[in-house]
């Protein structure tokens, strides 16, 4: 089964509001103001309008048991940091242009929620992989941190499938479950 899709259909298990999610998490929100000449320049060349960070992190715990080395590695999503916009302004802006620029604003969120949905959703996964056993220090120690580095490894392959998925945002309506929502986009007129 694709990587992906095991980790979209692990958010099923994960489901609640985008503000749920971020809570759960204890993210930070770090907000930012943007203000444009024209509606067409308000992210011109940007990849994406707002990020997510994570501190993804792995732990190993082992110790001898019968002349063997067992242990697990567990993962964590440590610090977490949402960047969306507060506000987006541009000159002459009309009622129905803040309606517009306030549904991106929200979209973006959206997006990045999934970030978080998608990091929970890898992070549950390592976690629930079995123990690591080996018949010395040396090899439990080097097994063990392969299955971290594996771990991370996965974790950033996920994240560039969600955003290869959704285009960075501009298609979130393609992403499947809880991840689907409004696309990133602001038409001009």
């Amino acid at each position: 089964m694709n990587a992906l899709l095991a980790v979209v259909l692990a958010t099923v298990l994960a489901a609640g509001s985008d503000d749920e999610v971020v809570q759960r998490v204890h993210a930070r929100i770090a907000e930012y103001d943007v203000a444009a000449a024209s509606c067409r320049d308000v992210f011109a060349d940007v990849a994406e309008p707002g990020s997510a960070t994570f501190d993804f992190q792995y732990q190993i715990n082992g110790a001898r048991s019968g002349g063997r080395y067992d242990g697990k590695v567990t993962f964590s999503l440590g610090t977490v940091t949402i960047h969306v916009p507060r506000t987006i302004e541009w000159m002459g802006m009309t009622g129905t242009d803040r309606e517009r620029a306030n549904a991106l604003r929200r979209a973006i969120y959206h997006h990045e929620a999934g970030h978080v949905r998608i990091a929970e959703a890898v992070r549950d996964a390592l976690n629930a992989a079995g123990a690591v056993t080996a018949p010395d220090r040396a090899a439990f120690s080097a097994a063990a941190e392969a299955a971290g580095r594996e771990g991370f490894a996965r974790f950033k392959r996920e994240e560039r499938a969600y955003d290869a998925l959704t285009d960075h945002g501009r298609n979130q309506h393609a992403a499947p479950g809880e991840l689907a929502g409004p696309d990133t986009m602001l038409l001009c007129r």
